[in-house]
C-alpha cells in the first residue's frame, strides 16, 4: 500500500463510518459499552472473575446480576460470548459463540518504505469461535470450532444467527464491522456456512462480506457484520448484515444470493442514525420480519419490529421497542423479540427483556430482567429458550448461558405498551 493510501481509505470508510454515528460510543464509568458503528455486538468489561453464572431458580453468585426470573432455568453455561440459539425437534440445542478472539494482531497498514515498528493494532483475531450442542439430557459438548473471532473496542464479533433446515444446522459468521475495507478477511468470515451435526463438519454456503466490500448495497460505508439469520419453510435462508444494514436472500443448494432489502436509516430527533439489522424469522404468512437494534445512542423506544415481503417491501410491525436483539415466532404464531436493554442510556444500564407482540401493535413483557439478553428460540412444547450474558471482553471468564423459560405461565397480567398501537 502506498504512502497516504490508507489515510485515503480510513477518511472515506471508517472515520466517515464513526462521523455519521459519532454518538454510537458511550464509556460508563463501571462498565463501559462500545457500538461499533453498526456491528451490533455489545460488550460489557466484566474484570476477570467479577460476575460467575446464575444460580438455578435463585440469586445470582455473586453481585451485580439479576436473580433469574420467575420460571427460568439454566440449561447451558460457560459460553463464551454467546449469540443465538436454535432448538431442533428432538429437543437437541444449538448455540453460536462468538468466541474468545485471538492472538494474531491485525495492525495498521504503513506506507511504503515506512518501519511497522509502533504501528496501530486495529483488531485481534483468532479462530476461537465455535458452536455448542446441548443434548436432550443435558450434556454439552463443542459441536464445530475453528471459527473466525474478532476484538473490535472491546466487542467479540464472530458466529452468531444458528439455525436449523433439511438436516444441516446454518450459521452465520460476523466479522470486524467498520474495519471490514482494511482488514484482509479470513476463511467464513462475514459468511453463511453449514454444519453436519453428525460431524461437525463447516462447509461455506454464501460470502456477504466479499459482495459488501464490492458491491456496497448500502453505500455510506463498507461495514459488514453478519447477524441473524433464519430459514423458511422451503430451505430459503435470510440473514441480517447488522454492519452493511441489509437482509440477504440465500439458496443454501447453489450458494446463490441477493439482496432482498436494503433497511433505511432510523430517525433520532431529527438525526439518522444506523438501523442496525439483528435477528430475523419468517412468518407463517410468508413475510420476513427482522429486528432493528437502532444505532446510538440507543433511544428508548427508537427500535422496532420490521416486516418485509418477498419482494422486499418494508413495513413496520413493532414501534417503539428499544435494542432489539431477535425476534422469533413461537409454536402458535405469536410473535416475539428480545432486547438487550430497556434503557442503555442510563448507569449502569438497565437489564433486556423478552416481550409478545399483541395483534394490535402493542406488547407485552413475557420475560424481564435478563443480564445482556439476545437470542431467542422456542422448542415444540413451546417453552423459550434466552441467551443471557451474551457479551465479554476477550480474556474474561466464558460467563455466557442459555436460560429455559415457561413464557405462558408469566407476565401475562403486568402489560406494558412499548409498542404503539398500528393505523
Amino acid at each position: 500500500m502506498q504512502a497516504g493510501t490508507f489515510e485515503t481509505v480510513i477518511n472515506r470508510s471508517i472515520n466517515a463510518e464513526r462521523g455519521r454515528v459519532r454518538n454510537m460510543r458511550h464509556t460508563y464509568t463501571r462498565r463501559t459499552v462500545v457500538s461499533a458503528g453498526a456491528a451490533a455486538a455489545l460488550a460489557i468489561p466484566f474484570g476477570v472473575g467479577r460476575f460467575s453464572a446464575f444460580a438455578q431458580e435463585s440469586t445470582p453468585i455473586t453481585e451485580g446480576l439479576p436473580a433469574l426470573p420467575p420460571g427460568c432455568t439454566v440449561v447451558a453455561s460457560g459460553l463464551f460470548n454467546p449469540r443465538y440459539v436454535a432448538v431442533d425437534t428432538d429437543g437437541t440445542l444449538y448455540i453460536s459463540e462468538a468466541g474468545d478472539a485471538g492472538d494474531e494482531q491485525v495492525l495498521e497498514p504503513v506506507g511504503e518504505g515506512t518501519p511497522d515498528a509502533g504501528a496501530a493494532v486495529l483488531t485481534t483475531r483468532g479462530m476461537t469461535g465455535q458452536v455448542t450442542k446441548v443434548a436432550p439430557d443435558g450434556t454439552q459438548s463443542v459441536l464445530a470450532t475453528g471459527l473466525p473471532s474478532y476484538t473490535f473496542g472491546t466487542e467479540i464479533v464472530g458466529p452468531a444467527g444458528i439455525t436449523i433446515s433439511n438436516g444441516l444446522i446454518y450459521l452465520a459468521i460476523g466479522g470486524p464491522g467498520p474495519l471490514t475495507v482494511v482488514v484482509d478477511p479470513v476463511v467464513n468470515q462475514d459468511s453463511v456456512v453449514s454444519i453436519d451435526p453428525a460431524t461437525g463438519i463447516v462447509t461455506p454456503v454464501a460470502d456477504i462480506g466479499g459482495y459488501e466490500r464490492s458491491q456496497n448495497p448500502e453505500p455510506s460505508a463498507i461495514d459488514s457484520n453478519l447477524y441473524g439469520l433464519a430459514a423458511a419453510p422451503d430451505g430459503t435462508l435470510y440473514v441480517a448484515d447488522a454492519g452493511g444494514n441489509a437482509v440477504y436472500k440465500i439458496d443454501p443448494t447453489t450458494g446463490e444470493f441477493s439482496v432482498l432489502a436494503v433497511i433505511p436509516m432510523l430517525d433520532f430527533n431529527g438525526s439518522p442514525i444506523n438501523a442496525v439489522p439483528t435477528g430475523v424469522t419468517v412468518g407463517a404468512d410468508g413475510n420476513i420480519y427482522v429486528g432493528l437494534l437502532s444505532g446510538g445512542p440507543f433511544p428508548p423506544g427508537g427500535a422496532k419490529v420490521l416486516q418485509i415481503t418477498p419482494d422486499g417491501t418494508i413495513s413496520d410491525a413493532l414501534t417503539n421497542l428499544t435494542m432489539v436483539v431477535d425476534v422469533e415466532f413461537s409454536p402458535d404464531g405469536e410473535l416475539y423479540a428480545s432486547e438487550i436493554s430497556e434503557n442503555f442510556m442510563v448507569q449502569p444500564p438497565a437489564n433486556g427483556l423478552v416481550l409478545k407482540g399483541n395483534a394490535d401493535g402493542t406488547s407485552m413483557v413475557v420475560v424481564p430482567d435478563l443480564f445482556l439478553a439476545n437470542g431467542i428460540a422456542f422448542d415444540t412444547e413451546g417453552n423459550l429458550y434466552v441467551v443471557v450474558n451474551t457479551s465479554a471482553p476477550a480474556g474474561a471468564p466464558p460467563s455466557g448461558m442459555v436460560l429455559k423459560c415457561a413464557v405462558h405461565s408469566m407476565g401475562a397480567s403486568t402489560p406494558a405498551a412499548l409498542a404503539t398501537p398500528q393505523p
